[in-house]
């Protein structure tokens, strides 16, 4: 049922709706049928031949269950910061995505120059195969245990998991029920939350190896921590010294968490880089041991590039060229000025935000993408064309009250984005 339904109605539902939610709050026992998922399998090409060329969509429903899932999730969010270590970015109050795409920068930067010294650093980005569908329900449980939760609070949350059932909507029919044995459904609210508590169990084991002197993570300069690993959900980053041992350890380490959590990670597409002072044959050796191809440059990490080094123009190009071919696909369309307006405001102006906290964009990148969108507001869906524009950009990036249209420099905009993050910073 719609979401709106019970919003609108929310005087008359809301009291027995909160009662049956405290009531399987007090006994620990879903209702019948509350936990259900439909799973609506979406062609990814014109003529599927097999189950690869279906895309899976899970959809919890029952909207009383994820009223009930979120109740839980506001609940344990607040104290996930004491509970995961500072590796951990994702889903937790108080950390941000770019926490870890800055320190994973300036791990890379310091790699690419550490041109001296006997000892090398290896940096392994890995691959986890359905991170969310492997998940096994007993190593989830004793990751709450060990954490922990009250024994009243695991069981509810184990409910949560268990007694999830799917039903597969195909050619117009349900099939099923399917009851799962493992995994964590990517629309429950609490499935965030409870992965990064089973991604936590790797980072113990890389903490514990670390504390014995068995790996060694990066430290970009004298006096500053060592980085061993960077988690984001299901991205991770492994940080240790380009010896046998440690690749040794490292292994081990990985064998020993997806044999316990059921995680399986992909080395034929997870990817390695080196500091600049390994060595060829150690290169080669390292590649062969963990069955991984090494970076050539272009790797991104959380959607940015890892590296920024000469050409930045280049190397951030990609900005300009999603901006040029989204404004491309609203060629067609008859737009009016207040039309296009509104999707340079909520769209075009949107699109650089995540790079623009991180990185300072070249000017000439800045002015390239206002070209893009100065073209589109007087030409529409000739927006490559030549001609005469009425009023100059900057007049048009003034306030409303000043007789601008209120679009943003984004070079200033940038300068901002970079400020808030340095005051951010500088208030931890």
């Amino acid at each position: 049922m719609n979401p709106a339904f019970f919003q609108a109605y929310w005087d008359i539902l809301g009291p027995d709706i909160s009662a049956l939610c405290r009531t399987m709050f007090d006994s620990g026992k879903l209702a019948k049928h509350i936990n259900s998922t439909n799973i609506v399998l979406i062609p990814k090409k014109e003529k599927p031949e097999s189950m690869s060329d279906w895309r899976p969509i899970a959809l919890c429903n029952v909207i009383i269950y994820k009223i009930f899932s979120k109740v839980l999730a506001n609940r344990m969010k607040v104290i996930l910061h004491e509970l995961d270590g500072e590796s951990q970015s994702a889903f937790i109050p108080g950390r941000s995505i770019t926490d870890n795409i800055i320190v994973a920068f300036e791990t890379q930067h310091f790699l690419k120059r550490k041109t001296d010294g006997k000892e090398g650093f290896i940096a392994l980005k890995l691959d986890i195969t359905k991170a969310y569908d492997r998940v096994d329900w007993a190593f989830l449980e004793g990751i709450l245990y060990k954490l922990g939760f009250d024994v009243k609070w695991i069981h509810v949350l184990m409910e949560c998991v268990r007694t999830v059932k799917y039903f597969i909507q195909f050619d117009g029919k349900f099939l099923g029920p399917i009851t799962p044995e493992r995994g964590l459904r990517q629309s429950d609210p609490l499935s965030p939350y409870l992965f990064i508590l089973v991604a936590e169990g790797l980072s113990a084991l890389l903490r514990k190896a670390e504390q014995e002197g068995k790996i060694h993570g990066v430290a970009v300069c004298r006096g500053a921590p060592r980085v061993s690993h960077l988690f984001f959900a299901d991205d991770s980053y492994l940080f240790f010294k380009a010896v046998a041992s440690e690749c040794n350890t490292i292994r081990a380490v990985l064998r020993e968490y997806e044999d316990g959590s059921g995680q399986a990670i992909n080395f034929n597409k997870s990817s390695i880089n080196f500091s600049q002072n390994v060595v060829e044959p150690v290169r080669d050796y390292c590649c062969n041991f963990f069955g991984v191809t090494q970076e050539n440059g272009q790797k991104r990490y959380l959607g940015l590039p890892s590296m920024v080094g000469q050409g930045k123009t280049a190397i951030l190009g990609f900005i300009r060229d999603r901006i040029f071919n989204r404004i491309k696909s609203w060629n067609n369309r008859f737009l009016s000025r207040a039309g296009r307006a509104v999707l340079l405001w909520n769209v075009v102006q949107a699109m650089p935000t995540y790079a623009m906290n991180v990185f300072l964009l070249p000017g000439k990148l800045c002015d390239e993408v206002e070209k893009l969108m100065n073209g589109f507001w007087w030409k529409g869906s000739k927006f490559e064309q030549r001609g005469i524009r009425w009023r100059r950009w900057e007049v048009m990036c003034k306030p409303k009250a000043c007789g601008g249209i209120g679009f943003r420099r984004l070079h200033d905009f940038n300068i901002a984005m970079l400020a808030k993050q340095g005051w951010r910073l500088f208030m931890i």
